[in-house]
């Protein structure tokens, strides 16, 4: 008897795998085939509903094998074909990803493809990142999610020229045109794309991957005021290091007209991140400081430190150097690396030896301010004068000796042409 029942389970088993193959249940017990006809090429010819859709009708009983939904039934997503062939014409042919995934279609349908997808029909949309039937994990390499494949999948569209020349043609758009060229040599690229390393950054770690807006959207993961909390994600130390200095969202302002404080994009870049030890990032980066600090900057070049960087050098002092990094904070900043306290230390990082006198150095020294530069200010405004007083001296007798010359050539000419008639 235990045999008889035990063959039976077996048979029961089978049935319902056949019945999860092959589609879903019409509700009176029977099973729906859509093996039957959808696995047959000669059946297909001409059901689609539009022109070329016949081959996206072909769809094998074992397409969903290892994918994510290989336990679903064919009716899980396409709602109303239970009853089986023929179709009601008016049945939709798949119901809203977000019927299941109901968090990634809210966020989805805030963004910035959303919109798009609906009006232009250009943006992507789940079938086109993740694929239609054969949908794998994004822990799967083959998955078009998975973290090596992310950058490839974006690029598709954000690479295309057609793309590229309808949403990013506008000056303020330049990161949309540049991002899938930049993003490859980056050190996030390079260490993703080169190294394989899955832990680098990619798109949607940056820009999420659903809730994807635009960077001047207060929502968005990229909005100016929130890049510090997004790159925090992976670089949690420095964010916090950054937070804390005078480039800080709490730190007091000298200047509170300022319009905005520096955040990670304007000094590494969005795309184009490359490592601190490249030839070159050190003395390019000056300019970025040189942005907001413009003053400085120019009195910097002034200096032994900015005429050899200048010249192309990255051995002298740059401003990360005296300044810190990320720690950045005014002399008057007790924990700063250029306070009286400390400005002996931050030296002898360089100079081996340096004492007190040796900080005297000025190291953005302005001569044309008296009250804070007079040992400057004093033999600069001495030798201007003498300059000045010099050149007008010489310049004025120049310009006497050439009339006197002029003159007198004009005398001897007319005593010429006199003596010459007599």
């Amino acid at each position: 008897m235990f045999k008889w029942i035990l063959m039976l389970g077996c048979l029961l088993g089978l049935a319902a795998v056949g019945a999860r193959a092959q589609g879903g249940s019409r509700g009176r017990g029977e099973t729906v085939q859509c093996a039957k006809c959808h696995a047959s090429h000669d059946f297909l010819v001409g059901k689609g509903r539009k022109p070329g859709e016949d081959t996206l009708l072909f769809v094998p009983p074992t397409i969903l094998a290892g994918t994510v939904h290989d336990t679903l039934l064919c009716t899980s997503c396409h709602r109303g074909y239970e009853e089986g062939y023929p179709h009601a014409a008016t049945l939709p042919l798949v119901a809203p990803c977000q019927t299941c995934h109901e968090r990634e279609g809210r966020d989805w349908q805030a963004s910035i493809h959303a919109a798009n997808a609906e009006t232009k029909g250009d943006a992507p949309t789940c079938v086109r990142c993740h694929g239609s039937h054969v949908i794998y994990s994004n822990k799967d390499p083959r998955s078009p999610t998975y973290r090596l494949n992310v950058a490839a999948k974006c690029g598709s569209c954000h690479g295309d020229q057609r793309i590229i020349g309808t949403y990013f043609a506008t000056p303020a758009k330049e990161q949309g045109r540049i991002a899938a060229a930049q993003y490859p040599k980056s050190v996030h690229g390079v260490a993703m794309t080169r190294d394989g390393l899955v832990v680098s950054a990619t798109c949607s770690d940056c820009h999420r991957a659903h809730r994807i807006l635009p960077p001047d959207s207060i929502g968005s993961s990229v909005y100016r005021d929130s890049i510090p909390a997004t790159c925090g994600q992976c670089h949690s130390g420095l964010v916090r290091t950054f937070e804390a200095s005078a480039h800080g969202p709490t730190y007091p302002r000298a200047h509170p007209d300022t319009i905005h404080r520096p955040v990670c994009a304007d000094c590494h870049s969005a795309h184009g991140i490359v490592r601190i030890d490249r030839p070159g990032w050190l003395i390019g980066v000056v300019g970025e400081c040189g942005k907001c600090h413009e003053r400085l900057y120019e009195t910097y070049f002034d200096t032994y430190h900015g005429k050899v960087t200048r010249l192309g050098f990255d051995v002298a002092a740059k401003c990360s150097d005296c300044h810190t990094a990320h720690d950045m904070r005014p002399p008057t900043d007790p924990q700063s690396s250029v306070s009286p306290t400390h400005l002996v230390a931050t030296c002898g990082r360089c100079h081996a030896g340096s004492n007190q006198n040796f900080t005297e150095y000025y190291a953005h020294g302005d001569p044309r301010q008296r009250l804070k530069y007079p040992r400057l200010y004093w033999p600069w405004l001495f030798m201007t004068c003498l300059l000045v007083g010099v050149m007008a001296f010489f310049g004025l007798h120049t310009t006497l000796w050439v009339t006197r010359i002029a003159i007198d050539h004009r005398r001897g000419r007319g005593e010429e042409k006199t003596g010459g008639h007599s």
